[in-house]
């Protein structure tokens, strides 16, 4: 089987068609461990998880240990299941990868193994495809099962959700407000689950407004520089300012707050280039290897790109390149030298 997107694997569990292994990974941690726990359970009721569910963890992984568990029959039950959670095939000498390998090619009827990957990168940063070995192992359990990559959903997909759990605990919030918590959150159904705790607790019923959500989220770099970024395009000197005094606020250093403000400009002119030159989002996530943890910067990018002038951009990024050289040249005022930086994008 090829590799499927989170929501096939949903309609695929939820209709009972079971594989012999499945393979997570991404970058929504949460949903990689929620899928493995409800799967496993599925698998195996608690009363028999004893005898029949072997758990292994990556960095202790005991290839021969795993063939034995394969092989095992099942105890007062009609399956086994085997857990391994973080393993790292790059770690593997080449004859232990080969029989894992021969493990996986070979699992007989009535055992499930579930690889999940949720505490390590199988993919360098840069790079849009897994490692070598790990990339072996990958194709070894597509073709016997299935491969699930757990990407990031967008801030409209996870609206819907963010409502639900909302409900659950008793109250209520818009799906503007729900988008937003998810931009804020980059996505990550962590830190979203995190800031929707927060916010329940402090509101207790009814309405979690805009104004709460502005109060309580966290803010995180990469979308607050982005903000800011959309805010200078726009002339708008009051926000970039508010925006910039939230990064200081929160303590972060000044070279990742310019690194940052710079990345979504980069970004957002690349776009502008792209959309001028006829070509796409698809694109341009290839032509510069974003990985999918960046898509929503490609996605926020051509969004807001069309209203920005390129020689405005152009401009933008020049100033940042002599604020970056300021940092880390001289003894000036941290703050001052992005403040002045800003100053100048914000000149028509």
């Amino acid at each position: 089987m090829a590799a499927i997107t989170a929501t096939e694997l949903a309609k695929r569990l939820r209709s009972g068609d079971l594989a012999r292994i499945y393979y997570f990974y991404g970058k929504d941690v949460r949903a990689i461990s929620e899928y493995a726990k409800k799967l496993s359970s599925k698998l195996v009721s608690a009363d028999n998880s004893e005898f029949n569910l072997h758990k292994f963890e990556g960095k202790s992984f005991d290839v021969s240990a795993f063939r034995d568990a394969v092989n095992a029959l099942p105890v007062f039950a009609d399956r086994t299941c085997i857990l391994v959670n973080d393993l790292n095939a790059e770690e593997l000498s080449a004859g232990d990868l080969q029989l894992l390998l021969d493990a996986v090619s070979d699992i007989p009827d009535g055992v499930t193994v579930i690889i999940y990957i949720t505490g390590i990168s199988i993919i360098p940063d840069g790079k849009k495809a897994p490692t070598a070995k790990n990339k072996k192992l990958i194709d070894a359990a597509a073709k016997q099962g299935v491969v699930c990559d757990f990407s990031l959903k967008k801030p409209y997909e996870l609206a819907k959700p963010i409502m639900e759990l909302v409900a659950k605990r008793g109250c209520s919030i818009s799906k503007k407000n729900a988008e937003y918590i998810a931009t804020q959150c980059l996505c990550d159904t962590t830190l979203i689950r995190n800031e929707v705790d927060k916010l329940c607790a402090f509101t207790v019923s009814g309405e979690i407004t805009e104004e709460t959500v502005e109060l309580l989220v966290a803010k995180q770099l990469d979308s607050t520089a982005f903000m800011l970024a959309k805010a200078v395009i726009s002339f708008d000197g009051r926000r970039s300012m508010e925006l910039l005094d939230e990064l200081f606020s929160q303590r972060i250093e000044p070279v990742p707050i310019l690194s940052a403000l710079s990345m979504a400009f980069l970004d957002m002119y690349r776009a502008k280039i792209a959309v001028s030159n006829g070509k796409n989002q698809a694109d341009v996530m290839s032509a510069f290897s974003y990985g999918k943890q960046r898509e929503f910067a490609v996605t926020n990018a051509f969004r807001d790109a069309g209203r920005a002038d390129i020689h405005h951009l152009r401009k933008c990024m020049e100033l940042l390149a002599k604020a970056d050289i300021a940092l880390k040249s001289s003894r000036s005022d941290s703050r001052l030298i992005i403040e002045k930086a800003i100053t100048g994008m914000l000149r028509r």
